[in-house]
């Protein structure tokens, strides 16, 4: 097949200040830019991070900054295989996870464009909600499906972080882990009541206007856009059943999760298709389990990339074999036709 371009995917690795990580997820991420990305020949390249790349959430904009740099200052092999990577002219997609949310602020997204290409700036591209590439691929973290860590307003991330928006339950219970369970659970209860006036203030004008130009930035229809945004839903009598239940079976060593593809992943591409804007494939993260699999009643092929870090999931081959990293790629044929789908990198070849 004679390619017009290549799309390289992968998701959480969740890359921080330190580098205590077993797997070593940013040293075997520089291998694999080095052997396989820069690498190749041909096509246009692209490498995009569906999320978790990195530890940053939960600060202001004079921490993320000083964060960000300290992660990358942390990961040398890692931060140089990107540059090259820039410098050969691979374009580099980070989409915001759960863990890198306040990667969307726009002076957080300026600064990694000149850290990573300072003298193409242009070949870095952040995204806050999810990355589309118009008759290819959609791409997002998949935390927007999921209640718990759900932020209605996420676009507000993209005009000053996150200091204007509430905590998720979630990230509520996490946020001070020494504090009393009761102290805990009184957080989770305001976070709950925050994320509903959250999700009616999706619906005003004023947060319309920022799903407009998003929708121009993703070259989509409003009304797709829209729908899109309201595709799920924070409810409190939903939600806190769920989360008692995980954790729970969290309690007991157990995982509820299935290895399939979620509903809310099929909703999203009939959605797409339903406008007009139907893509052959849809890839996510998230729930650190790699999978590849058909959607119910969509064309649509859904891929979610794993994890790279050690809390691997799933019952892919990853979780038996360590040196195993997973990732997905789509091949762009110049008649538009593509192919691809999930893959495993193991650096010793094998």
């Amino acid at each position: 097949m004679s390619r017009a371009a290549r799309w390289w995917l992968l998701s959480d690795l969740h890359l921080g200040v330190s580098d205590d990580d077993p797997r070593c997820p940013g040293r075997v991420l520089a291998e694999f830019l080095r052997r396989e990305v820069l690498a190749a020949s041909g096509p246009k390249q692209h490498v995009a991070f569906v999320g978790d790349t990195f530890e940053l959430i939960g600060l202001d904009e004079d921490e993320s900054l000083a964060r960000l740099e300290s992660i990358l200052a942390r990961h040398p092999d890692t931060f140089r295989a990107l540059e090259a990577c820039a410098a050969r002219g691979v374009q580099l997609h980070f989409v915001c996870g759960n863990h890198d949310v306040e990667l969307a602020r726009p002076s957080v997204a300026a600064r990694l464009s000149a850290l990573l290409s300072p003298a193409e700036p242009t070949r870095i591209r952040v995204y806050p909600w999810f990355l589309h590439v118009p008759h290819v691929l959609v791409a997002e973290h998949g935390h927007q499906h999921h209640a718990l860590h759900r932020m209605p307003e996420v676009l507000r991330a993209a005009v000053n972080g996150t200091d204007e928006l509430d905590l998720p339950p979630l990230a509520a219970w996490n946020a001070h882990p020494s504090r009393s369970r009761l102290s805990r659970v009184g957080a989770v209860a305001r976070a709950c009541l925050a994320s509903e006036r959250a999700e009616r203030r999706v619906r005003r004008l004023a947060y319309d206007e920022l799903l407009q130009a998003e929708s121009r930035r993703l070259a989509l229809d409003r009304v797709a856009v829209r729908d899109l945004a309201r595709l799920s839903r924070f409810r409190t009598v939903s939600a806190l059943p769920v989360a008692a239940t995980r954790m729970v079976f969290a309690a007991a060593g157990r995982r509820v999760a299935g290895d399939e593809a979620p509903a809310t992943a099929g909703r999203f591409a009939r959605t797409l298709e339903a406008h007009g804007f139907g893509v052959p494939w849809y890839v996510s993260g998230h729930t650190h389990r790699a999978l590849e699999s058909a959607l119910e009643a969509c064309p649509t092929r859904y891929v979610n990339t794993g994890t790279w870090s050690s809390d691997v999931r799933g019952r892919g081959p990853d979780q038996s074999d360590r040196r195993a990293f997973p990732y997905a790629v789509v091949d762009v044929a110049r008649d538009g036709t593509t192919s691809g789908g999930l893959r495993y990198w193991r650096p010793d070849g094998g």
